[in-house]
Order: C-alpha cells, then structure tokens, then sequence
C-alpha cells in the first residue's frame, strides 16, 4: 500500500512538474522526418512565455531571435520559416550580447553551420509559433543547445511613487540559453 500511494505521489508530482507554464522562451522538436534519401527533417517550435515578446529591431542585427547551435550536415535551401520571421546559417553563431560580450555561453562548434531565425513582425506573449524546418544528411541525433534573445515584458511595481523607478510599465532583453535534440556529427566518424 505504502509503495503504491508514493509511486501515486511521484506520478502527480511529475504531471504538475510538465504541466506548469514555461518561464522562458522554449524552443522544442515537434517531430523528426526520415526522408527517402536518408536525410533528416527536423520540425522545430517557439513557445513564448506570458511575460515575453518577440520584437523585430531597425535591423536583423537588433532584432529578436533563436539560434539552434551545431545542426550538422544542413543541406543548403533547405530551412523554411512561417510568416513574420527570416532564416540565416552562419558558422559562428548568433548570440545574445551585452555591451558586445556573449550574455549565455553556448557550445559553438567553429566552422559548423548554426540555424538562427529572426523575428520581423511581433509576436505575442504565451504562443506557440510551428513551421521551423531544416534538412541535415546526417541521420544520427545528439543534444544540442539553442539561445534566444526575447523582450521581456515588466509591470510597474505596486506602490512606487510616479517618476521613480519602477513606477511605470518596462521593458528590457533577455537572453535564454537551453538544450534540445540536434544531428550529431559522431555519428559520421569511423
């Protein structure tokens, strides 16, 4: 009784665990394809948090965005995005900065393509945003690491007299580092 009434006990606790609201950005795996030609698609998701936006700058420089770090063997063209955001690959990536000093620091393979999408219209608080898609040749899967810079949203504070700070409505950048599904490039050394 008493092993079934504490495996009861984990069972909830893990369910409230997955079950409460994000506290930053995630970006997540919907779903992998293997493709006829032994190519992998992955099928990538934003999930924004209810204090946070996504906010385009004057230039892709100052914008919002995602990089997804290492995605080995991407296959050129192959990147898609929904409307409202542009894709670029370079092989240093895309960090959030402050004052010109990396803010999160990822694992950056040099010289391996890297997979940033930037935000040109915003997007709202607490959605989900699907249509992220790159094709890599490499058939194996590892755990990889994204960043993301996102605007975050900040009431005013309770009780603070008007003109001091706090007193009104903010918002400031944030930079988010977490871990998610990638190709791995092991899986091509013999």
């Amino acid at each position: 009784m008493l092993k079934a009434s504490g495996a009861a006990l984990l069972l909830v606790s893990a369910l409230a665990m997955t079950a409460g609201p994000a506290r930053a950005v995630q970006v997540v795996v919907t779903q992998v394809d293997k493709n006829t030609d032994g190519s992998m698609t992955y099928h990538f998701a934003v999930k924004t948090d209810p204090g946070e936006t996504l906010t385009p700058g004057a230039s892709k420089a100052t914008g919002d965005f995602v990089t997804v770090y290492n995605f080995y063997g991407l296959i050129d063209g192959s990147a898609k995005v929904p409307a409202g955001w542009e894709f670029s690959s370079e092989a240093s990536g895309r960090t959030p900065e402050l004052n010109g000093y990396p803010s999160v620091l990822p694992v950056d393979v040099p010289n391996t393509p890297n997979l940033t999408w930037t935000v040109t219209k915003p997007v709202a608080a607490g959605v989900q945003i699907d249509g992220f898609t790159a094709t890599t040749h490499v058939s194996t899967i590892a755990q990889g690491q994204y960043t993301a810079q996102v605007t975050r949203q900040a009431p005013p504070i309770r009780g603070v007299a008007a003109g001091t700070p706090g007193a009104a409505a903010a918002a400031s950048k944030q930079a988010l580092i977490g871990a998610l599904p990638t190709p791995s490039f092991l899986a091509d050394v013999k």
